[in-house]
């Protein structure tokens, strides 16, 4: 009996090496790093650009010798303010202050009634619109002239104000001093609300999403109803107060963040 020698068995075929665990991170992170790279530059070059441009300026003042009941003021970037004047005619300034393309103003009569806007045109800078200027208002107003105030960022100041105030503001401070407004209704975003009377002659409403609010009002024996609706804050009632059916007027304060305090003026 021969024996027939067995074959030697066929190497097995070696697997395909796996891609290195490595490498993939590799890759993957110097992805990562070269967009992180290209962000970073374009960002540093928008940042660049707007530093070194230079901003332009222009100022214009005008006096309207005509009757105004009641004036109109919104601005989407800048600061609005009416102050008390003597005589009969409306006094208007506009500071207006610019980078890039000039912003859109403009000024309208309806009736009695004036009105101002200020528009910003928008600019990019990474991938965000940005507005690149500022309207500032400065309006004289005549005895009894009601003030209508609304500004996307920027602070709003009332002086001397005798007539309705509505005033809405999404970034920024509310300020007011030797009031006399037959009506105050002010709405903030973000920001402080401070306000002194030196007449109160009519009701008080305030919507604060975040930011104190402080009111002063003169101790003449008019008499409060304050209601007060806050979510964290303090409440700081230094004044006498009467139920609504028995007080003057009612100041009513609605707050989301903030504190409220109510004080005779010293």
């Amino acid at each position: 009996m021969i024996d027939t020698p067995a074959k030697p068995a066929a190497p097995e075929s070696p697997e395909p090496a796996a891609y290195p665990a490595r490498k993939v991170w590799w890759i993957l992170g110097g992805s990562i790093t070269g967009a992180a790279l290209v962000t970073g530059v374009a960002i540093f070059g928008s940042w660049s650009w707007v530093v070194s441009s230079t901003d332009e300026d222009e100022t214009r003042t005008k006096e309207y010798d005509q009757a105004v009941d009641a004036v109109d003021v919104r601005a989407d970037v800048g600061d609005i303010a009416f102050e008390a004047v003597d005589g009969t005619a409306l006094e208007f300034q506009l500071k207006t202050r610019w980078l890039g393309e000039e912003p859109e103003t403009r000024e309208d009569w309806d009736g009695d009634v004036f009105s101002a806007t200020g528009e910003c045109a928008q600019g990019r800078f990474f991938g965000l619109d940005v507005d690149q200027c500022q309207t500032n208002y400065v309006l004289g107003l005549p005895a009894g002239t009601d003030a209508t105030a609304e500004t996307d960022v920027g602070t709003v100041s009332l002086e001397g104000v005798d007539g309705a105030v509505d005033v809405e503001t999404g970034v920024g401070d509310v300020v007011g001093e030797d009031l006399r407004a037959t009506s105050t209704t002010i709405e903030s975003g973000v920001g402080s609300v401070t306000l002194e009377y030196d007449q109160v002659l009519g009701d008080i409403v305030i919507d604060a999403g975040t930011g104190d609010v402080i009111i002063t009002v003169p101790d003449d024996g008019t008499t409060y109803d304050v209601d007060f609706e806050g979510g964290v804050g303090d409440r700081n009632i230094e004044i006498a107060t009467d139920p609504s059916v028995q007080a003057d007027y009612t100041i009513a304060v609605t707050s989301g963040v903030g504190s409220l305090t109510v004080r005779y003026g010293h």
